[in-house]
């Protein structure tokens, strides 16, 4: 081989080595890419996780936006995302979200569920109820999905078909349960079954004596028990109806607080009317339905 021939062989070998070695790094980059926007992303979660156990709302909403924008095709990016923003009060934005998920069949039955939850947030009941419900069709052990649709149907005076929804979300609720509990035993105190909304009730303090809200509404559903006159509470779509009632009744107040955000919660307080309830077993306890929204 003369020595012409010996370069031009070099020279054809190193071609095809780089050749190679360019169509290795051409294979190997998407894959390199995408393990590395998974870590971000997964150090962003952990950062938003960790906001939200020390209480910085607004710091983990912020992880979550960024996770959100780096993935918006992403239907549980957009979930917590959404979650986020509802928690916040930021409810139209949240529904323009997870708009794009809510009627999309492939979507998890988790972005329905929040998109009912937004639904509520905004006092959407029929659109509530119908986002819950292809959240249980989807996914059957889906609690939080049948809590909101108890809770929608509840507010559409629909009080059999949101008792059922509320059985049903109990039987597939993880973790503490005394927000469906409650909301069960308003629902049955709107339905006049007092007995068992009493001995729900009690259920309910026994799991969570500190919780106040629980120890005021059994007093109210026990006060209408004792009178046997008045209209029970009815349980409504906000996160939680505080409405103080005075004698004689001239002002209604109502105070929107927040709960643990996993689930909106009602619950009724009536004050110095049980009070002299209590005092007096004739004395009705005046409720009323027609809560200003």
């Amino acid at each position: 081989m003369t020595t012409t021939q010996k370069t031009f062989t070099r020279s054809l070998l190193m071609a095809s080595a780089c050749a190679l070695l360019a169509a290795c790094q051409t294979t190997g980059t998407p894959s390199a890419e995408t393990s590395r926007s998974a870590k971000i992303d997964s150090a962003l979660e952990r950062a938003a996780r960790t906001a939200a156990a020390q209480g910085e709302r607004n710091q983990s909403s912020s992880y979550l936006e960024k996770i959100y924008k780096r993935n918006t095709d992403d239907p549980v990016a957009a979930t917590n995302y959404a979650a986020a923003l509802r928690e916040a009060d930021y409810l139209d934005r949240a529904a323009l979200v997870l708009a794009p998920f809510a009627d999309d069949p492939a979507s998890p039955s988790e972005a329905k569920t929040e998109y009912a939850a937004v639904m509520l947030a905004k006092g959407d009941y029929e659109r509530a109820e119908k986002y819950a419900q292809k959240a249980v069709l989807q996914d059957e052990t889906n609690g939080r999905a049948y809590h909101y649709l108890g809770i929608a149907l509840d507010a559409q005076s629909m009080h059999p078909e949101a008792e059922r929804a509320f059985r049903k979300a109990l039987d597939y609720w993880e973790g503490d349960p005394t927000s469906i509990m409650n909301n069960l035993a308003l629902n049955l105190a709107a339905q006049e079954h007092l007995t068992e909304a009493i001995e729900i009730l009690y259920k309910a303090q026994s799991v969570s004596p500190n919780k106040r809200e629980v120890e005021r509404n059994l007093r109210i559903v026990t006060a209408l028990m004792e009178s046997q006159s008045g209209r029970a509470p009815r349980p409504m779509a906000k996160p939680v109806v505080d409405v103080q009632i005075q004698q004689p009744v001239d002002e209604i107040e109502e105070d929107i607080v927040e709960t643990d955000g996993k689930a909106p919660v009602t619950e009724v307080h009536v004050e110095d009317a049980v009070e002299e309830a209590e005092q007096n077993n004739n004395a009705p306890v005046p409720l009323t339905d027609d809560l200003n929204e």
